[in-house]
């Protein structure tokens, strides 16, 4: 321990739509039964006015069958921007082809 020194608070900051879709982008063989709660936690730490809950929306398909498939998600705000995921799906495995 320092005497004589404050210590300062560590400084959170915070995410950026640009970390959001190079964190949606990098998803590769995640289990379809966790694409959700791992899509919501590419998200982590990003807001749009002060609203952070993601919504998956229309609620998803079951994506359960080999093949390709468009998704969309964004954080819960009227005005927020919704990505399209194009999602491979390939033995119980999804993987995160492009994002827009």
């Amino acid at each position: 321990m320092m005497y004589g020194m404050e210590e300062e608070p560590i400084k959170q900051f915070r995410t950026t739509l640009k970390t959001v879709i190079k964190n949606l982008s990098e998803l590769e063989n995640i289990d379809v039964a966790k694409l959700n709660e791992t899509v919501e936690d590419a998200y982590a730490g990003y807001n749009f006015d002060g609203e952070d809950e993601v919504i998956l929306h229309d609620t998803w398909p079951d994506i359960t069958q080999d093949g390709q498939y468009q998704l969309n998600s964004k954080v819960d705000h009227e005005n927020a921007y919704e990505f399209t995921l194009y999602i491979t799906v390939n033995c119980g495995k999804a993987t995160i082809t492009n994002v827009l």
